[in-house]
């Protein structure tokens, strides 16, 4: 059982023991050979334009397919919190309500897009990443930093966008896959995929159910730690079409559908549940009027939906629905983004039935002149109400040399009051009066990348004001608090022969400013390293995740001792065509909790069979 005393200080042996594994892993990088897509994967969410991640200026990560298939088992979030600057909590195990911090910004504070659609809950104002199943995504981007000027409210610590599967255009594939593993665990999902010149098509669907485990654990009041097992099932659909009928212009659709049912505990006695229904989708057209001008109209909708259940049914429904137009030009000295866009958002619950429009406007520019890249961003959103925010960006670098670059930005943020915070009548909670949250970031970091390898360090100063708080017990929230959010994110990849080595150590001061105290569920110091082995046959590989300690609850209450877990992964090749994938997770059966009172799954094994034919 870890120790439910807090330290005396609180231990830096986490970041100590990553800042070695950073250096160690960093040494052999001379050594280094890997294919060319290592490095030059491309990246659309940092600007909403294609870039090479080395020329980008924002501090970015991209998980390809082969790194979601060796999650196994894992859900999103688990993922997630593998990886720099990101930090996940949950409320026991696969389905639980989880939240997600970006560089110290929590769930509220972060922008989530699938294809490009903004999806989340107004009431709540968080996206329900936990019911987002893995067997769908094709990749994952994610932006570090703030983001307003590019995608408006909620951008303060960053951007997660997923990215679904979609045809391609050189015959028709399948991906089928069937596992099982501890907890009663089965997944089940089929893939197909296709097209030519003119035509792309997709269609996937999956099935995933768990007996789960029991969320609470001992730390938990005995009225609300219920003993029976919190299961979860999720059935996902998702499809997309593309046609060109002439060179240069795309007409296009794509949707993900996800319904299911996951249990937790509130009660001794009751068998507490949410049934929930989540859809994203759009269409759009896109128009390369010649080799340097193009447009896009996108037309989208998102439903976050669930029902509440105990003793009474509590339903929510956020239904949000936007149009955009976006304009990309090339230019002799770097390349224009123009966008106009209109959001509403719907919101129908128990306690509140309300609307609110958001029309905005933004410009970008992104060049190099020289051994300089510039990235400037401008946006104005203006909501309900009357009120408006103008926000923006501007970051520059300088290539010391072909392999050393130099970076430096200066970025604004700011958040919009949930539905929540603005009309729940609950112990007068809601102050229709509240205001946006803002935020000022500076950052400046160093990058080092050759074929194969990259090095970073990243450093932050994010000031958030005007937080939203409750002042006192029954009183209506207010713009009351300001937090600091400062740190280093240090990231580190390389091919040593056949061996992949990848490190991440983040180190994060999160205070709010008007108490001193450590601003709730951010940890200290956290970092991983993930070592794998290609072979002829295969792969294998092992993870280390480490974490400090956190406070569940504002003022430092309600300690969770740090931790760490250690993963193994790996994939056989048994012909071209099938494949034999196995994960173990928490190999050690470590104890151990992300929130105050819920417990974690302990050691896991997965295994499933996956079918990969050419029709």
């Amino acid at each position: 059982m870890p120790s439910l005393t807090p330290p005396a200080a609180r231990g830096t042996a986490p970041a100590a023991a990553l800042a070695s594994v950073l250096v160690s892993t960093l040494l052999p990088a001379s050594m280094a050979r890997a294919d060319a897509h290592a490095l030059d994967a491309v990246v659309v969410t940092a600007t909403r334009t294609e870039q090479r991640v080395q020329d980008t200026l924002s501090d970015v990560t991209v998980i390809d397919r082969e790194q979601i298939e060796a999650a196994g088992q894992s859900t999103l979030t688990e993922l997630l919190a593998r990886q720099p600057g990101v930090q996940t909590f949950s409320n026991g195990g696969p389905g639980a309500s989880s939240d997600y911090y970006i560089r110290g910004a929590e769930s509220k504070q972060n922008v989530v897009l699938i294809d490009g659609v903004r999806v989340g809950s107004a009431t709540t104002g968080t996206a329900s990443l936990q019911y987002l199943p893995l067997s769908q995504i094709e990749r994952i981007e994610i932006v570090r930093g703030p983001a307003s000027a590019v995608y408006g409210a909620d951008a303060v610590g960053g951007v997660i966008q997923i990215f679904t599967r979609r045809g391609s255009d050189d015959g028709m594939t399948l991906d089928a896959f069937a596992g099982a593993g501890t907890h009663d665990t089965n997944e089940a999902s089929a893939f197909l995929r296709g097209g030519d010149e003119r035509w792309r098509l997709s269609l996937g669907a999956s099935v995933l159910r768990t007996d789960g485990i029991n969320a609470s654990n001992s730390r938990r009041s005995a009225s609300s730690r219920n003993p029976d097992l919190d299961g979860y099932i999720n059935r996902s659909y998702s499809g997309s079409v593309s046609f060109t009928p002439v060179r240069g212009t795309e007409l296009g659709s794509q949707f993900l559908y996800s319904s299911g049912r996951n249990r937790y505990d509130s009660r001794l006695t009751t068998d507490d549940r949410n049934e929930f229904e989540n859809y994203s989708g759009s269409v759009h057209i896109r128009q390369s009027w010649n080799e340097d001008f193009s447009t896009t109209l996108r037309v989208a909708r998102a439903v976050d939906s669930y029902d509440s259940i105990t003793s009474v049914v509590s339903p929510f429904r956020t239904v949000e629905d936007s149009s955009t137009l976006d304009a990309r030009l090339k230019l002799a000295g770097g390349s224009l983004f123009a966008a106009v866009e209109h959001r509403s958002q719907d919101v129908d619950t128990a306690a509140i039935d309300r609307r609110r429009d958001i029309d905005s406007a933004q410009l970008g520019w992104s060049g190099r002149i020289g051994a300089h890249t510039l990235q400037l961003n401008g946006r104005h959103d203006r909501f309900s109400g009357g009120q408006s925010k103008s926000t923006g960006n501007a970051a520059w670098g300088y290539h010391l040399t072909d392999e050393w670059r130099i970076h430096a930005g200066y970025g604004t943020a700011f958040r919009l009051p949930t539905f929540n915070e603005l009309y729940s009548p609950s112990s007068n909670f809601g102050n229709p009066d509240v205001g946006p949250e803002s935020s000022r970031n500076k950052e400046a970091g160093l990058v080092w990348q050759r074929r194969g390898s990259r090095a970073s360090v990243t450093l932050y100063d994010n000031r958030v004001d005007g937080l939203i708080q409750t002042p006192g017990t029954n009183l209506p929230v207010q713009n009351v608090a300001h937090a600091t959010l400062r740190g280093a994110t240090f990231a580190a990849s390389t091919y040593v022969g056949h061996t992949e080595l990848s490190a991440s150590l983040d180190l994060l001061h999160a205070e709010d400013e008007d108490t001193g105290l450590r601003l709730r569920r951010r940890a200290a110091q956290s970092g991983n390293l993930m070592v794998q082995q290609h072979l002829a046959w295969g792969r294998v590989g092992i993870e280390l995740l480490l974490v400090g300690d956190t406070y569940s609850t504002a003022g430092q209450r309600d300690w969770v001792a740090g931790y760490s877990v250690i993963n193994l992964f790996g994939v056989w090749k048994v012909t071209p065509e099938l494949a034999l994938e196995g994960r173990m997770n928490n190999v050690t059966d470590r104890e151990y909790s992300t929130v105050y009172g819920y417990a974690t799954p302990g050691a896991t094994v997965f295994v499933g069979l996956r079918y990969t034919p050419r029709l």
